[in-house]
């Protein structure tokens, strides 16, 4: 005798497959900041010159990042030289906010605007994002900034002219950027004084303070989902088989 097809039977089945396959196909890709730089922009949206980068020994001061404001026990990177680079895991879908220190002293920021750039997978001439913001402003509204601009080898680079950056099926957004002067009383992060020009170390002078936010997001490729489709399908052409047989 055959029994009626029951669409709400096959349902837990169809869902258990297109969870297994969504699970395994939104993997995010290999994805780590290799570096970055911050710089200033003049009210006419042009870098000027100054800045700091995470690469030690190239003449430039360096950038400092850390997973927690004001604690000195939470850089990422130290030092200078090679201990100043960066290598940080984006791989896991997620946010991720890095608050940094530069060295106040020597440097008289004249500018309106603050530039951001980020490195990616090594790709240390090339930057994959790109921002600015208004300097010492608390929540600023950030935008894609495509000018000359800081690198992280000493020199100059064109800037991204973007926001987010894609690798694979990952997809990685800025969400958020400031920049503090060591005067401004509105900063959040204005001190203690953690690290120097050349150092990660306090050489009493106040620092430059700020932070960024990216959010990481990886989705199954065209392909991927294609492919679900037709596994769902064909479970359900199965499902119907035995049904009739029935």
């Amino acid at each position: 005798m055959k029994t009626a097809f029951s669409f709400a039977k096959l349902m837990p089945v169809i869902a258990a497959a297109a969870c297994g396959t969504l699970m395994n196909t939104a993997s995010a890709e290999a994805l780590s900041l290799t570096g970055a730089s911050v710089y200033d922009i003049n009210a006419g949206g042009v870098y000027v010159g100054n800045g700091w980068d995470t690469t030690g020994g190239n003449g430039a001061a360096n950038l400092y990042l850390l997973t927690t404001p004001n604690d000195a026990s939470s850089f990422i990177n130290s030092g200078n030289g090679a201990t100043t680079s960066l290598n940080q895991d984006l791989s896991n879908p997620g946010s991720y906010t890095f608050y940094f220190r530069t060295d106040g002293g020597g440097f008289n920021w004249p500018t309106s605007l603050a530039g951001l750039n980020l490195f990616f997978n090594g790709a240390n001439n090339t930057p994959g994002v790109s921002a600015y913001v208004p300097f010492n402003v608390v929540h600023p509204a950030v935008a894609a900034f495509g000018g000359n601009s800081l690198g992280i080898n000493g020199g100059d680079v064109q800037a991204a002219n973007s926001l987010s950056f894609s690798v694979g099926n990952t997809t990685l957004t800025l969400s958020n950027f400031t920049l503090f002067d060591y005067a401004n009383p509105a900063a959040p992060n204005a001190v203690p004084d953690l690290v120097g020009v050349f150092n990660s170390a306090p050489n009493g002078l106040a620092d430059y303070s700020g932070s960024f936010t990216v959010n990481v997001s990886a989705v199954p490729e065209p392909g991927q989902w294609a492919m679900m489709a037709g596994g769902i399908g064909l479970l359900a052409a199965m499902r119907r088989r035995k049904q009739a047989k029935q």
